[in-house]
């Protein structure tokens, strides 16, 4: 699925060579831990949207009488993952999809309900996951306003007639991996030939969006959260038959921190997050004037109530 792997590959050599030398597998150096079930150390991952919904989390539950620190942009999974282990960071943001491939990689499984119970079951003893949000940032296939009103576009299957026309973007991996043109092909009949495929590597960054909206191509694999949608009237064709793996924004959480109140809070904010909602708020901290991650998650948690206590 490849959705937030950006510039890993050598994050993951840094980590080994430094656990390597450290003896440890977390390069954050490991954590004393707190048996306060209201003192958190909240985590993220190394770009704005995990750090945005890392923040509301921390918002939220300091609103609620917690004790909160931060560990922010701490870098991919083979980081947080271990970090969580051995209580440097005791809660991060996740993804249900990429975060079942992590601990299964070999999982084949896309619609959320099934990836959730997967994962359930393919989670160690010493992490849990809270209640999963609505809002999903996974792969899409996505085309400009004026092509999906030229071809009354709904669903990627609405696609598939104009197959021969469309010149479709995406990095040069889509090519093979299973949810890439071999799913779009088997699943939707979207049959894209090699002539029409423009790899374009920057995950659905902006030289894939300036390609779709230039028209040098007509369709592009672009994250569902990505601000270049609104921003540039792109439009998602739905994916019915889940060919994407589900996405869906899931508090992750060391299971000596997991409490009552922690999960009555995350639940509800979870419940509020939405993938249209997440998407204004990648959005609000794009560009040079954009806002911090910080303060369009402050924005957000006033805007939804949560800047009040919910629980005691």
């Amino acid at each position: 699925m490849g959705i937030h792997g950006r510039g890993l590959a050598v994050l993951a050599t840094l980590i080994a060579v430094t656990a390597a030398a450290c003896g440890s597998s977390n390069p954050l150096g490991g954590g004393a831990g707190s048996a306060d079930l209201k003192s958190i150390v909240v985590g993220s991952g190394d770009f704005p949207e995990s750090e945005i919904i890392a923040e509301i989390y921390a918002q939220s539950l300091a609103a609620n009488g917690f004790n909160v620190a931060r560990q922010l942009a701490i870098g991919s999974r083979e980081t947080y993952i271990p970090a969580l282990k051995d209580h440097s960071i005791d809660l991060v943001p996740d993804y249900i999809g990429n975060l079942l491939l992590y601990f299964d990689p070999h999982a084949t499984i896309t619609a959320a309900d099934a990836v959730q119970l997967a994962l359930l079951r393919e989670l160690p003893g010493d992490l849990s996951i809270l209640t999963p949000s609505p809002a999903s940032d996974t792969d899409t296939v996505t085309v400009t306003g004026d092509t999906a009103k030229k071809w009354n576009l709904k669903t990627i299957a609405d696609l598939a007639p104009h197959s021969a026309e469309v010149k479709f973007a995406a990095p040069s991996e889509f090519q093979t991996r299973p949810a890439g043109l071999p799913g779009l092909r088997k699943n939707y009949g979207l049959d894209i030939s090699p002539a029409n495929f423009v790899a374009i590597s920057d995950g659905g960054g902006p030289a894939t969006v300036r390609a779709l909206v230039g028209g040098a191509v007509t369709a592009a694999n672009i994250f569902s959260t990505s601000a270049a949608i609104p921003q540039n009237n792109l439009v998602i064709l739905e994916d019915p038959k889940d060919d994407f793996v589900a996405g869906n924004v899931v508090p992750l959480v060391n299971s000596q921190k997991k409490s009552d109140a922690l999960k009555t809070v995350l639940d509800a904010v979870s419940a509020r997050l939405t993938t249209a909602g997440l998407t204004r708020l990648n959005a609000s901290v794009s560009g040079n004037s954009g806002l911090d991650p910080d303060q369009a998650a402050r924005k957000w948690v006033q805007d939804n109530g949560f800047s009040k206590p919910m629980v005691k």
